[in-house]
Order: structure tokens, then C-alpha cells, then sequence
């Protein structure tokens, strides 16, 4: 059987939103939404939340996730790499005797709108193509590479994509997709040995795009609740 770890990396600062974390958000802490999710995975062997945070610790524990450890806070500041968490966790366990991780499930708790489904579905889609990453996104729509270009200092457009794709009908173009930080499923060789959440053979699960939301100020905040009222 393959062993999934699921982890829910949450440190207690937050530049954009005050103990963002911890605020409620219909009722309950942000965290508890994909805390919730996480716990309650059949794919996932243990779940856990990596947190330098006391009080983020007992909201974690009261939506179901393990806290066996408070993380250091020489890996807790805001330039530390989800990678370099995602290794002590998995370090910290085998140190404990507890190790043989295939796969590590990665949910976010700026991420509210995460389910159980998706992130079972994530985890079969990596077992069933040996994938090294997979990851979320939803189709980019009208946002299309096609429409995008960057502009010189004296205001000269630089298209993106070339002549013949821009002039192309829309319905003529191949979709493209926007990553987004719903779940991540990442093999353990890839962390450890490649110290990356990107392998060579990466996948994507298409998810909604009113599912793809990260909460990174107050104007999400409004965004989430309208959102989840619906679901």
C-alpha cells in the first residue's frame, strides 16, 4: 500500500492579514477548513500540521491533524521554503521510527476551498502515473497566454506568445491552465533528493476556477465566505 503523509504547514506570522490563520472565517479558523479536509482523507496514512505557533497548534488539533512537534523558528520565518518544511517533517518522523513515506499531500491553509475529493483524487492521480508532483489548476479562459504581454520602459508592447497564435480564433487555441495551491502531491524522493516539490513527470488535477482561491489579504476574506456559502 502506498504511504501518504499530509501536511499542513501554518506559521503564526502573516504579513497581509493580522494571525491570518487563526482569524475566523464563518465560525471557525481559517486553518479548520483545509485542516478539515486533510483529516479527513482515506489516501492519506497521517495527517499532520507543522507549525511554530501554539495557538495555531490547537486549532490544527481540533480539526483533526497531529501537531507532534512545534516547528523551529529557524524554519518558521517568511523566507523559509515549503520544501524545507516539508524535509524536517519528514525527517522529524523517521527520527521517531515512523518513516517509509511514498508520497507527501500537501494542503494549504491559505486555501479554504480544498476538499476531501480533491485531495483523494490527487493522491490516485500520482499513484496511478508514478508521478513525481502533482499539482492544481483551473483553465485559463479569456486570461489566455495569447492576450498577455509585458511592456518595454516607454509603454512598447512585447507579446508573449507570436503573430500567427494571436491572430488564431480562441476556439482554435489549445487551453492553457493557472496553477493553483489547492493540494500538491509530491513524491518523497523528489523532496529529499532533488530538495524541490517539482519532479521531471508533473501533473495536474483541473479543479473550478470559483474553487481557486488563496487567501493573501481582507478582500479574499470576503471572497472565501461568499464562496463557501455556495458549496
Amino acid at each position: 500500500m502506498t504511504k501518504v503523509l499530509g501536511i499542513l504547514p501554518a506559521r503564526g506570522g502573516s504579513k497581509g492579514v493580522f494571525r491570518k490563520n487563526v482569524r475566523p472565517l464563518l465560525g471557525k479558523p481559517l486553518i479548520a477548513w483545509a485542516a478539515s479536509a486533510l483529516a479527513c482523507s482515506k489516501r492519506v496514512s497521517r495527517a499532520i500540521c507543522s507549525t511554530d505557533d501554539e495557538e495555531i497548534a490547537s486549532a490544527a488539533v481540533a480539526a483533526g491533524l497531529e501537531v507532534p512537534w512545534i516547528r523551529p523558528s529557524e524554519i518558521a520565518s517568511d523566507k523559509t521554503l515549503v520544501v524545507d518544511v516539508l524535509n524536517h517533517a519528514l525527517e522529524r518522523l523517521a527520527a521517531d521510527g515512523d518513516e517509509g513515506y511514498h508520497y507527501v499531500a500537501l494542503a494549504q491553509a491559505t486555501s479554504p476551498t480544498v476538499t476531501v475529493e480533491d485531495i483523494d483524487e490527487a493522491i490516485e492521480l500520482a499513484i496511478r502515473h508514478d508521478a513525481d508532483t502533482v499539482l492544481t489548476g483551473y483553465d485559463a479562459g479569456q486570461r489566455h497566454p495569447t492576450t498577455m504581454f509585458s511592456l518595454s520602459s516607454d509603454k512598447q508592447v512585447n507579446w508573449l506568445m507570436d503573430a500567427e497564435h494571436r491572430m488564431a480564433r480562441r476556439q482554435d487555441l489549445d487551453p492553457y491552465f493557472i496553477r493553483t495551491g489547492l493540494v500538491y502531491v509530491i513524491k518523497r524522493e523528489t523532496l529529499v533528493e532533488s530538495r524541490s516539490i517539482y519532479g521531471n513527470r508533473v501533473f495536474c488535477m483541473p479543479v473550478p476556477e470559483a474553487r481557486a482561491l488563496t487567501i493573501d489579504d481582507e478582500r479574499d476574506f470576503e471572497l472565501a465566505e461568499f464562496i463557501l456559502r455556495k458549496l
